[in-house]
């Protein structure tokens, strides 16, 4: 127990990558503090650690991984790590399953085309060739990333998919990125949560500390955790479908390129600049969300107001600029017209809660 607990308070302790990943979320609502920042970032040093860095390392970041980016050897078959928290968010994917759990705290995905806010206890499962982000921006979320093989997925869910037909086919056909369905979450906030918090601390354990036998033991280990997960909390399961045939990279590409221009993008910006004609552009962000492109990009800036009035101390006034607003009253009105609350209200309910509880 004391090698456990040792191991839940290093778990806490920001490391070196988040306390720099800290300072640069804290300075990326202004741009003349965020210029400052990079102008003194060590490049060899972020190179070395295979920091985030979109601003100054783009080429750094992989959207795309592999198996041989994670199981180095042939006999691995899992790779958990803490997600580092303030790490910026960027859409990726990759060729194996994702496990999440959220062990304390709270984070946000987008899943495909739907965003999501998880809470402790949630665990969730991402297919193969799904595009997605990870966003924890707060000192007290925990979140593991688990990692499986396709093979290792299959010997280790198979036995437990009898009788469920959503879980049957999420599993099975993940293994060949023919899936409509691109996640299912398990929410296990109940009266299991503990034995669920501990049983991951574990698992965590035994991935650090690790032997010649350590990969089949945390096979066996996950294989339990969700087992139990799914008997307990069956009736939690949530999940989404899409569409086979849509178009993945084109789709992501464009939704990538306007999270990052959220500002100022254009519908002609993001023709001109994926080279497309504008009526093109236009479908293929509406058969993707299902509205025009400014309805999307006004949700997506709301999206983004609602995280930077929780989890920083920008002033309204700042946050309009932020976002590209011509001044604070029109997203006062914006934000107002979407959610049916002002912004300091919103920001008042949101964090109020917190504070005291």
């Amino acid at each position: 127990m004391a090698d456990l607990g040792k191991t839940l308070n290093e778990l806490f302790e920001l490391n070196e990558d988040e306390k720099f990943y800290k300072d640069y979320f804290e300075v990326s609502a202004s741009s003349s503090q965020l210029k400052k920042f990079l102008d003194k970032v060590d490049l060899d040093d972020a190179i070395r650690r295979h920091l985030i860095i979109p601003e100054l390392l783009p080429d750094i970041i992989s959207y795309e991984m592999n198996d041989d980016e994670y199981f180095k050897d042939n006999d691995q078959n899992v790779f958990i790590s803490k997600h580092n928290r303030y790490t910026p968010p960027f859409l990726h994917k990759h060729d194996f399953f994702e496990i999440i759990f959220v062990f304390t705290g709270h984070c946000s995905q987008t899943i495909s085309t739907t965003r999501k806010d998880f809470t402790e206890g949630d665990l969730i499962f991402i297919a193969p060739g799904v595009y997605h982000t990870m966003e924890v921006f707060d000192d007290n979320s925990i979140v593991f990333n688990i990692l499986l093989r396709k093979s290792t997925f299959s010997q280790m869910f198979i036995p437990l998919m009898k009788g469920n037909n959503l879980l049957n086919e999420f599993f099975s056909e993940g293994l060949y990125h023919s899936q409509q369905i691109d996640y299912v979450i398990f929410h296990s906030g109940g009266e299991h949560l503990i034995d669920s918090q501990k049983e991951m601390l574990n698992v965590y354990h035994e991935h650090l500390f690790h032997d010649a036998f350590s990969d089949q033991v945390l096979v066996g280990m996950l294989t339990q955790l969700s087992a139990k997960m799914m008997r307990h909390y069956r009736n939690t399961v949530e999940s989404s479908y899409r569409d086979k045939n849509e178009h993945q990279p084109e789709n992501f590409k464009v939704m990538h390129y306007m999270q990052s221009h959220l500002e100022d993008v254009t519908l002609q910006d993001i023709a001109d600049h994926f080279g497309f004609s504008l009526s093109y552009c236009s479908r293929l962000i509406k058969s993707t969300t299902g509205q025009s492109f400014n309805d999307w990009k006004r949700l997506l800036r709301i999206q983004k107001a609602e995280r930077l009035l929780v989890n920083t101390q920008k002033s309204v006034a700042d946050i309009s600029e932020i976002l590209g607003y011509e001044n604070p009253e029109t997203f006062i009105r914006a934000f107002k017209k979407e959610l049916h609350i002002t912004p300091a209200k919103y920001r008042s309910r949101e964090i109020t809660p917190k504070t005291n509880s």
